[in-house]
Formats: structure tokens, C-alpha cells, sequence
């Protein structure tokens, strides 16, 4: 595409600072060093808490907004009818199939987390290109493939760490329990030799393409792109190469046990990022009304987009995973998914229209004529819907991370129960707070509660925890039938878990039945033989076997 001539005042989107600072992600980098200088102080007030709450009011309208850019206007629809109405079907179909398959799912979530970087990357590259550009700075020849190659190669270290061992959640701004469905790796080798021949290829592209834009424009016109770059180091290049290394900095925003926390701020920083670009598109293009109008037009539709599937695809309804056992993470997944494909499509700086906008100042010829009008009840249906998805998000956010955590703080379990009934209608009650909440009652003396929560959050999702827990709940009522039933269904789910063997087998030998309690202590003894209590129960087994063996022995 032709670069387009910018006179100096047309520099800018928003102004210096503010596109520094959010379209730059600068703001990030100043971030960066009060948390690594106060990042304990600022977890210990609630930023931990606080954090789904920023997620909402940021990653959710930075959905939104692709969405907003392309189904609100007819034009828009047609345009990208590829891409609105068949792509969007088809992942619709998958995600369906994936609610009701783990393998499929897990592949759905695998191919969600190795793009996740790459779209982060992809933005971040766009950004710079399009500052650079209405700079009129030359990105001919080498410059253009040098600028390219650092940004990719920066996405190639993240993709062979994820594939070759590393921890994929560090790398996507959600905290998710493998339990329905797993990151499938695919096993990379030699990342003792990849990974430093890809960062050493880095470092050299980076240097090149700074080096070559230098020579063709000032710092000034450059420091945009240079911002971006340092961006997206710190977002992923040097916590990676950290990490691999296993460097240890002191600095805690790098820190291993930190990493899905910090990757939530560069969650929100991409979000405003995003949030930034498409303001100022839809300002162009659409028929604008006000900041204030469009970002709750964007918090409408990104809250709609993330809610409903998860309470269509509830367990009581049409799925099969409560939200905390695989389902949330599945729609996460799936909707990010369809937002990169969209997001692909639509932000290519080679399509006239978009480049027409970024690449240059606005010009009022160019806003679009409204769309024809529909029927009128659509967009309140729509808006209220949307709404309620808010709501809803809201809600159960508030409830999760401070209400229910308030009351067991006070020791006031029934409202805990109650907030898990209220989660029940919207699909939401979860297995861990209901095994959490059993527990919690059993360590009162409460069993008849404890036992309903833990069979609640087995009717949920089954774990063999939780069958583990119940199990011990009957022992301690001498209900030895059904907890020795509660100890094989553990098992069945974990062949290999030390305890509950150890648990079967006492269970049998109060129901009087020896060899089916040293089958259980032998296996218990099998995984861990250095415990001297396996073995000391496989010869009370045996002992027992033999005393029912002698003449004269109770059947």
C-alpha cells in the first residue's frame, strides 16, 4: 500500500500523552516499576480481588468493540459476511461439539492459548506500523521485514516455551483449572538449543530495526515504534527468557509464582489498547455520539458475548461442566478465538477504508451514512440482553471474590449456601466452594450439611477429592459400607492415589473383610513402600486373613 503524506499536526490519535500511554502501553512500563518496587503492598490492600473487577470493565468492552465494529452497521455485516455469519457459525458448531467432548474441547483451548500471544503481538506490531506510517517514515526494503521479525520472533520464544514445558497460563489473562480440559503441548525438542538461537535472532532484529529506522527518520518520529517494542519485551520477550533461565531478578512482576497475576495486567493493558484504536475508528467511521455512549455500547455487547454461552451451556440446560470444571474456560476460549478471526479481517492496514482512517486525519466527507433503519425492538432487545449479561457478570464476580469470601472469613456458612443456591439458577454453582463449604462444616461437626455439599459438588463434577472427603466423612459416622464405596470411587478416578487405598482398606477391615482390605493396603504400599503405616495394615490384613483361616473361626 502507498504511504500516505501526514502533515505534522496529524501525528497523533488522541494527542502525545495519551497515545503514548495507552496505544504505546507506556503506561504499563511505569506500572512495571511500581509494582516491582510495591507490588506485595498493592496485592495485600485487594488488588488481587480487584482484578476480575478491571477485567470486566476493560477486557470485556475490548470484545465488545469487534463486535460493535462489525454487526452494528449493515455495511459492515455485508462487507465482512465471511467472517460475521460462516466463521462465526462454524465456531459456533465447534464450540458445541467441544462442550460435550474433552478431546475436542482441549484442542479448542489449545489452539486459544498458543494464538493468544500472537493476536497480542499482532496489535502491537500494527500499532507501530501505523505510527510510523503517519510519520512518513519509509518502510521499504529491509526496514519493514527487520521491525516484522522482531515482533514475530518475540511470538516464536512464547510459542516454543508453551510447546516444549512452560507454563501455557502464563501467557493469557485467565486463571483456569485443567479439569475438563488440558493445554495439549506438542512436545517441541531441543528447546535447550531453539529458544537461545530464537532470542539471540531476536536481540539482532531488534537492534537492526532500530538501527534502520534511525538512519531513515529522527527519534522523535521513531520513539512510538521504540515504545511499542519495549512494550512488548516486557510483556513477553525478557519474562520468558527469564523464566527459561530461571533467573531470579528480586523484581516481582517477573517472578514464576507471580506470572498468571502479572499476565492480568498485561491483560487490561492490551484491552485499553484495543479500547483506544477502536474509539477513535468508530469516532470516523460510525455515527458518533460520545465517548460515554460507546464504551457502554461495548460493555453491553462484550458482557452479552462472554455470558451467554455459559448459561445456555449450563449443566442444567444444554452442557454437561459446571463454569468452574471446564465450561468457562471453554467459552473463554472460544470467544476469544472468534474475536481474533474477526479482529484479523477487519484491522489490515492494507484495507482501504481502515488505512484511509489511520493513516490519516479525519475528514467529514468520510463519515458513513446510517445504516437503514430495522425493526426498532431489535436494538433494545439486543442493549437489554446485554444488560442483563452485565449484571450477571457483575454479581457473581462480586459474590466470588468478596461476599462468599467475607462469610467464611466470619464463619458464617449458610450464606455461603445461599450465595452457591443463587449461582444454581444461572448455572454457576461450583464444585470446589461446595467440597470447600463441606469441609467447612465437617471440621463444625456438621455432618449432615457437610455430606449434602460434598454430594452436591460430585453431582456437579466428580473428583476424586471430594469422594475422598465424603468417604471420611462416613468413616467418622461408621457408615463403613458407604464409605468404602465413597474410597472406590475416588479411585476409579485416580487409580494411583495412595490415601484412598489406604482408606479402602480400612473400611474392609471394619467390614470384616481381609483380603479385599490387603488387596487395598498392598496397593497403597505400592505407591509409597517408604510409609511405615502401609505396611504396618497390609500384616494386620494378613494377620486377620490367617485368624479366619484357623479352625473354629467365625464365618
Amino acid at each position: 500500500m502507498t504511504d500516505v503524506a501526514i502533515s505534522p499536526s496529524k501525528r497523533w490519535l488522541y494527542g502525545p500523552l495519551p497515545d503514548l500511554l495507552v496505544g504505546c502501553g507506556l503506561w504499563y512500563a511505569l506500572a512495571f516499576v511500581v509494582l516491582a518496587v510495591a507490588g506485595a503492598q498493592i496485592r495485600d490492600v485487594g488488588m488481587f480481588t480487584l482484578m476480575p473487577f478491571l477485567l470486566l470493565a476493560f477486557a470485556a468492552p475490548h470484545y465488545g468493540a469487534t463486535l460493535l465494529r462489525v454487526y452494528e452497521q449493515r455495511e459492515e455485516r455485508q462487507t465482512y459476511a465471511v467472517f460475521t455469519i460462516y466463521s462465526t457459525a462454524i465456531l459456533a458448531a465447534v464450540f458445541v461439539v467441544g462442550v460435550h467432548s474433552a478431546a475436542v474441547g482441549s484442542i479448542i483451548l489449545t489452539v486459544y492459548l498458543t494464538w493468544s500471544p500472537w493476536h497480542y503481538t499482532g496489535q502491537n506490531y500494527g500499532i507501530a506500523a501505523m505510527f510510523l506510517r503517519r510519520r512518513g517514515v519509509d518502510l521499504g526494503g529491509n526496514a519493514k521485514h527487520f521491525v516484522y521479525t522482531s515482533f514475530m520472533l518475540s511470538y516464536v520464544l512464547v510459542f516454543l516455551a508453551m510447546h516444549s514445558g512452560a507454563r501455557a497460563d502464563d501467557y493469557i489473562p485467565l486463571v483456569y483449572d485443567p479439569v475438563g480440559y488440558h493445554f495439549l503441548p506438542m512436545g517441541l525438542p531441543y528447546a535447550s538449543v531453539t529458544l537461545p538461537a530464537v532470542g539471540l535472532a531476536y536481540v539482532v532484529a531488534t537492534v537492526g530495526a532500530g538501527v534502520l529506522l534511525l538512519r531513515r527518520a529522527s527519534v522523535r518520529d521513531v520513539a512510538p515504534a521504540g515504545a511499542l517494542t519495549l512494550t512488548q519485551a516486557l510483556w513477553f520477550s525478557i519474562p520468558l527468557i527469564l523464566r527459561h533461565w530461571q533467573v531470579d531478578t528480586g523484581i516481582e512482576p517477573w517472578e514464576d509464582r507471580f506470572g498468571t497475576y502479572y499476565f492480568m495486567w498485561i491483560g487490561i493493558g492490551h484491552s485499553v489498547q484495543y479500547l483506544w484504536i477502536t474509539s477513535y475508528y468508530a469516532r470516523i467511521r460510525s455515527n458518533w455520539t460520545g465517548q460515554v455512549p460507546y464504551y457502554l455500547k461495548v460493555l453491553l455487547a462484550g458482557a452479552a458475548i462472554w455470558t451467554l454461552p455459559t448459561l445456555i451451556f449450563a449443566p442444567h440446560l444444554l452442557g454437561r461442566l459446571p463454569f468452574d470444571a471446564g465450561l468457562g474456560i471453554l467459552a473463554a476460549a472460544i470467544v476469544n478465538l472468534h474475536h481474533f478471526v474477526l479482529d484479523g479481517a477487519i484491522w489490515k492496514l492494507r484495507d482501504g477504508s481502515v488505512a484511509r482512517i489511520l493513516l490519516r486525519s479525519r475528514d467529514p466527507s468520510e463519515v458513513a451514512a446510517p445504516a437503514p433503519e430495522g425493526r426498532r425492538w431489535i436494538a433494545p432487545a439486543v442493549w437489554g440482553v446485554g444488560a442483563i449479561c452485565v449484571a450477571i457478570t457483575f454479581g457473581v464476580k462480586w459474590e466470588r471474590e468478596i461476599g462468599i469470601n467475607r462469610a467464611f472469613a466470619a464463619g458464617d456458612l449458610r450464606r455461603v449456601g445461599r450465595s452457591l443456591d443463587r449461582f444454581a439458577w444461572i448455572g454457576r454453582d461450583s464444585p470446589g466452594l461446595r467440597a470447600f463449604l463441606g469441609k467447612a462444616y465437617a471440621k463444625e461437626g456438621n455432618d449432615a450439611l457437610a455430606r449434602r455439599n460434598y454430594e452436591r459438588s460430585l453431582e456437579l463434577h466428580p473428583r476424586a477429592q471430594v469422594w475422598l472427603m465424603l468417604g471420611a466423612l462416613h468413616a467418622r459416622n461408621e457408615q463403613w459400607v458407604d464409605a468404602a464405596d465413597a474410597f472406590e470411587s475416588s479411585i476409579a478416578i485416580v487409580p494411583d492415589n495412595e490415601q484412598a487405598h489406604f482408606q479402602l482398606g480400612l473400611a474392609r477391615l471394619e467390614l470384616g473383610q481381609p483380603e479385599a482390605a490387603r488387596e487395598a493396603f498392598e496397593r497403597a504400599a505400592a505407591q509409597n513402600p517408604d510409609r511405615g503405616i502401609n505396611r504396618t495394615m497390609l500384616e494386620r490384613a494378613n494377620e486377620a486373613i490367617r485368624a479366619a483361616a484357623e479352625p473354629g473361626a467365625s464365618p
